[in-house]
């Protein structure tokens, strides 16, 4: 097989030190050869060599949080039962589609740590045999202990003009088996459940510690005993899996590092509590890797200004909780919760709530990378946070997260250093993921989701 040579770039290869001018980047069907300082090194012969001087070579950026059906429209409730009942029977393109937008923006592989199970797998292994494109996925399916979008946890109100063989029909395909009735069941037959459901290929587990944050914002519930919570613990790390937790409490966030999780998302959410230092110290000291959706401060601004409960997501207590554990050196994963949402739902928006929204795939990262800045993120903690970080928490490692040998082609070429400002993260000369080029103008290859606006055919 033909070795291809990127050869002129600075290379940062997300590990952490010193950019490497004049790198040469070789690579062999999907995976790394080698990367390095050319040094007057002769490529190997009959190597393809693709110039890029004066460009920028970085890992494919990966997120750590997405949920690729949009549960942001099921959270807010308008517009859910539209987006479940037009597109029901070909969810899976829909994914695939978030997934195309992704990649086209930098993302080679995203985390999906919340979506309908069965659609969420088929588009995951279409995309990893060739047959679809789109940034790689690795899914969790539901997050157990949740039910479906028609319940509590997220858009209860809509089932009330809505069939409700429909709304059933969702929630259980949401659910699969693993939803709110968990939370009533004794430690033993939760055993059984979970290690039912890791039978059936999620590659990852995700289970609420505590509620939604649509049943009372700045008053959540445990959903599990701690005692529920070893058994989930115990069965997915048995079956070899990354553990995630879902917070949005001062003391879910401290079960979940007591636990010690494989990583916690959305971390800096505690109802409104700062974190202690003794937390914050744990955090640290064990590992745990901690998710943190920021919001820059323009997007702040008009939250504040606008008024709703969005305002408090990322700002007051849980700016100053991201600011903190930044300031600590805690480890710190991008992630988003972004999906594709439906444009009907963007066009009921105010245009100040649809502009640089960092919930929505495609734009999201580049949010992210700001806001962290604003917020006194180092350039190249920022860049492992989006990379190498992502890998070693869901033990990825040996695959995903630097330029290495051995690990897939994925990476970005870019016309300018991401170090010296983050927008240049936007300025992408070429994306490769698993040793191919991607053609960004191609993709998404067919819009369901996002053609608008819609009519009848003339």
């Amino acid at each position: 097989m033909t070795q291809t040579a990127i050869t002129g770039a600075t290379l940062i290869d997300g590990n952490g030190g010193s950019p490497i001018p004049d790198a040469v980047v070789l690579f062999e069907g999907d995976r790394f050869v080698g990367a390095g300082a050319r040094n007057g090194s002769t490529l190997p012969e009959g190597a393809t060599q693709v110039d890029a001087s004066g460009k920028f070579l970085i890992p494919g950026l990966i997120n750590s949080n997405v949920h690729l059906l949009d549960a942001w429209t099921f959270m807010i409730g308008t517009g859910t039962v539209e987006y479940l009942a037009r597109f029901e029977g070909r969810l899976h393109e829909v994914i695939e589609e978030a997934a195309q937008i992704a990649l086209a923006n930098g993302m080679t592989t995203v985390f999906d740590t919340y979506n309908a199970l069965q659609p969420v797998l088929f588009a995951r292994d279409r995309i990893a045999s060739g047959e679809a494109l789109g940034a790689r996925i690795y899914a969790a399916g539901n997050i157990v202990g949740m039910g479906g979008p028609f319940s509590a946890d997220f858009s209860k109100k809509a089932r009330e003009t809505s069939s409700q063989t429909f709304c059933d029909r969702m929630d259980a395909m949401f659910e699969a088996g693993v939803g709110r009735r968990l939370a009533a069941l004794p430690p033993e037959e939760v055993r059984l459940i979970i290690r039912d459901y890791l039978s059936k290929g999620v590659d990852l587990l995700k289970f609420a510690i505590s509620d939604h944050i649509v049943l009372e914002y700045m008053n959540p519930h445990l959903t599990f005993s701690a005692r529920v919570q070893r058994v989930i613990a115990e069965e997915t790390w048995a079956a070899g899996k990354p553990l995630l937790s879902h917070t949005t409490s001062l003391e879910s966030l401290n079960d979940a590092v007591t636990l010690g999780v494989d990583a916690m998302m959305h971390t800096s959410m505690t109802a409104g509590v700062p974190i202690p230092d003794d937390i914050i110290e744990q955090i640290i000291k064990k590992t745990v890797w901690a998710e943190i959706q920021p919001v820059h401060d323009e997007y702040q601004h008009h939250l504040e200004t606008s008024g709703g409960m969005m305002a408090g997501y990322a700002g007051g207590v849980h700016r100053e909780n991201i600011q903190r554990l930044i300031a600590a050196g805690a480890p710190i994963l991008l992630g988003t919760d972004a999906g594709c949402m439906d444009p009907d739902c963007l066009a009921d928006m105010s245009e100040g709530d649809r502009h640089e929204r960092p919930w929505s795939i495609g734009g999201d990262h580049f949010h992210w990378f700001r806001a962290m800045r604003q917020l006194g993120m180092k350039p190249m903690d920022m860049l492992q946070a989006a990379t190498k970080n992502i890998a070693r928490a869901y033990k990825k490692e040996a695959d995903l997260g630097t330029v290495e040998a051995g690990k897939f082609a994925d990476f970005l070429i870019l016309d300018a250093n991401p170090l010296d400002d983050e927008d240049n993260y936007k300025r992408i000369h070429a994306i490769y993921q698993g040793g191919r080029k991607v053609d960004r103008s191609a993709l998404p290859v067919k819009r369901l989701v996002t053609e608008y606006p819609r009519c009848e055919p003339a």
